[in-house]
């Protein structure tokens, strides 16, 4: 948005963005309050004998009436310029100023009250609000009256509250000032300039005023009245400019009703009930420049093409000219479709913006330019790109800001950072057909493409290099308490969102891989599938650092199942395909046997028997080392533990069906050896050795490396 470069400039920026409802609302309350205090006021001073009901009574009636006529008039005049309406309008204004200076004289010997003061006040807002909703620019002068009556009233009471009445007084009356400039553009061109004709057509006049007449009316005219196909002299350099800013003035009339034109058909999709813009706008390219009175355009091409060949310094203040004028009418769309870029929903109403503005307005603004300036192009292009370039770049701004790292860090993942980049992707085109073709637009159009390229990375960086550094973090010097390493977590976490925005980012990672991709395969599937073997073969390399091997396995063990039950269950297997899987599954079967041998293999191997060398005293030494061994390992393993209780079960198992009946085949040769003093050296039972293993792999653990 523009600027304003001075207090008047900012309250007439502030005027122009509040909406219709905005002022209609500031009416009925300005009326409310102004008759209920004007109404206690006077029946204080003069009606004090009159009961409190009948003064509710007549106040209520009164303020009901007020607020309807408030409420019937800016609706009237909204709807178009009705003399009848108009006419009852002035003498409804001269009505209530002749009675409210009536009963003003006849409070002169009285002292002034609060309620007085306040109505006062609310009248003067009341009828600036209807100023602007109406755009009488007459109905000022009664702003002025009521301010007038309240500083004078002020100063009765303490000459210093003029200063008070004076700082609440001035943003109305430069408010005030700017109501004859909106009034103005309701009028008609003050110049008289011919109006399209085909050769056929009768010959029409226009009068003094610029009106069309036909011939029978030009009959009655002045003689000096000029026909409507005669030619035309050329307009004088020194009167371009004053002739070109009233021929705009019929055009900016219409901004506002145009505004609301394109609203209505788009009032499902700013309202979210529907995702896709009308039909009715996609396929009619001048849907918007036909709801323009073909005669003000016509108008404004004649005078151009009348003109003498523009100098610089001329050139350049009809640029300005023109350029103001229609950024206003930017401002007016963005209002009247509520599609300001706020805080709150920003993001969805830029995406929205940027589609309507790329869509329909800049298009707009370039036909408008082409058919008004015609033969001008230069002029043509350099008044397109002063009106809209502001705007495109305030989006394109937008984009940067979050493709700002540190921005789109703090907004974490958002589905709607994608849809910036889609509605961005698809806005290059528009970009390029709008202003790649211009001198002074290609600048954009780079800027355009330059901020989609930073998108893509950053995204691409957020999900992928980020990811990679995170994998390749130490975590050397920390307690691990958790079953599934945090950093598992977060990977996992975010390949599950990339999948989801799986078509964006494919169309990001075949523009920017970060790994080699086979020709047919899916660059997003690649880039997944790199990341977990990054993240596994670095968690291998973590639990390496374990003082006990076997917990590492178990760490291993569930950390590895957890990504492949993230991977079915967010559909992630889907694009890695099943040869994956089985991949994963050979390797839990590897880390498996791996915890078996380290865990279990030294007491496995006091089981084992010797045929050639069985002696008595050999087998008691292994049964005492057994029994020394088997409960120590039974301790680290109740101190680890796997958060997949089937996948416990399926460890335990494949122990059981290892460790018992070896254990089963060695007591029983004990027990030959030895006769009736085996029991003496036994302390397990088989069944005790298959009921200790099932308590295993069940608790927590903490483990310094």
């Amino acid at each position: 948005m523009p600027t304003a470069s001075s207090l008047p400039d900012q309250l007439k920026d502030w005027m122009l963005h509040r909406s219709h409802e905005w002022w209609l609302v500031s009416s009925v309350l300005s009326a409310s309050v102004g008759l209920i205090c004007f109404a206690v006021s006077f029946f204080n001073h003069h009606l004090k004998e009159w009961n409190l009901l009948l003064k509710f009574s007549i106040i209520s009636v009164a303020c009901i009436a007020l607020i309807c006529i408030a409420v019937l008039i800016a609706k009237k005049m909204l709807e178009g310029s009705n003399p009848w309406v108009k006419a009852h309008l002035v003498f409804f204004a001269i009505i209530v100023t002749y009675i409210l200076t009536f009963f003003l004289d006849k409070e002169k010997e009285e002292e002034p009250d609060v309620y007085g003061l306040v109505s006062y006040a609310a009248f003067a807002v009341l009828f600036l609000s209807l100023a602007i909703q109406t755009r009488l620019g007459f109905l000022g002068e009664i702003v002025y009256f009521f301010l007038g009556v309240l500083l004078i009233r002020l100063m009765e009471i303490k000459w210093w509250l003029v200063f008070p009445g004076a700082c609440f007084s001035y943003p109305l009356i430069i408010l005030s000032s700017f109501l004859d400039e909106l009034s103005g553009e309701r009028g008609r061109l003050p110049i008289r300039t011919p109006l399209p004709a085909s050769p056929d057509a009768e010959t029409s006049h226009v009068d003094d005023t610029g009106a069309l007449m036909s011939p029978q009316q030009s009959n009655n005219t002045d003689t000096d009245t000029v026909p409507l196909l005669a030619p035309q002299p050329p307009v004088r350099r020194d009167d371009l400019l004053d002739v070109f800013r009233h021929a705009l003035r019929p055009l900016n009339g219409m901004d506002r009703e145009v505004a609301r034109e394109l609203q209505r058909p788009l009032k499902d999709y700013i309202t979210d009930r529907s995702e896709e813009v009308p039909e009715v706008l996609v396929n009619d390219p001048n849907f918007l420049v036909d709801r323009i009175s073909p005669q003000v355009l016509d108008e404004l091409n004649r005078l151009m093409k009348n003109s003498p060949q523009f100098e610089e310094h001329i050139k350049n203040l009809v640029v300005d000219e023109y350029s103001r004028s229609r950024k206003r009418f930017l401002e007016i769309c963005q209002v009247e479709l509520q599609l300001n870029v706020s805080e709150r929903h920003r993001i969805q109403r830029w995406i929205k913006l940027s589609t309507i503005a790329l869509r329909m307005l800049f298009p707009y603004e370039r036909r408008l330019c082409q058919r008004i300036f015609g033969s001008h192009s230069e002029i043509s292009d350099k008044c397109f790109m002063q009106v809209c370039s502001e705007l495109a770049q305030d989006l394109l701004n937008f984009t940067d800001h979050i493709a700002n790292r540190r921005n789109f860090e703090q907004m974490s993942y958002s589905h709607s950072i994608f849809q910036v980049f889609r509605t961005l992707n698809l806005s290059i085109p528009a970009f390029e057909s709008l202003f790649s073709n211009s001198h002074f637009g290609s600048s954009l159009w780079i800027e355009a493409a330059r901020v989609k390229e930073r998108l893509c990375r950053v995204i691409k960086d957020y999900f992928f290099t980020e990811l990679e550094e995170l994998a390749h973090a130490d975590g050397s010097g920390y307690y691990i308490r958790d079953k599934i390493h945090s950093t598992t977590i977060r990977v996992m976490f975010r390949l599950s969102d990339a999948f989801r925005e799986r078509d964006t980012l494919e169309l990001i990672l075949h523009d920017y891989p970060m790994v080699d991709v086979m020709e047919g395969v899916s660059s997003l599937s690649t880039h997944i599938a790199w990341m977990i073997e990054l993240l596994e073969t670095n968690l291998e390399a973590f639990t390496k650092k374990f003082k006990n091997a076997s917990v590492g396995s178990i760490y291993l063990i569930d950390n590895v199942n957890y990504i492949v039950k993230k991977v079915c269950g967010t559909q992630l297997n889907t694009i890695l395909g099943g040869t994956w899987l089985e991949e994963q599954s050979a390797k839990i079967d590897q880390y498996i046997k791996d915890y078996q041998r380290i865990s279990w293999d030294n007491v496995l191997g006091f089981l084992k028997l010797d045929s050639d060398n069985v002696t008595a005293e050999s087998m008691k030494e292994k049964l005492r080392s057994f029994n020394e061994q088997f409960p120590k390992t039974l301790v680290e393993q109740r101190h680890s533990s796997l958060d997949d209780q089937k996948l416990r079960e399926d460890i335990i198992e494949s122990v059981r069906l290892v460790l018992v009946p070896a254990y089963g085949n060695f007591i029983n040769k004990f027990r030959d050896i030895l006769l009736d003093h085996a029991d003496e050296y036994i302390e397990y039972s088989t069944s005790e050795v298959e009921s200790r293993l099932r308590g295993t792999l069940d608790g927590s653990f903490f483990a310094f490396f």
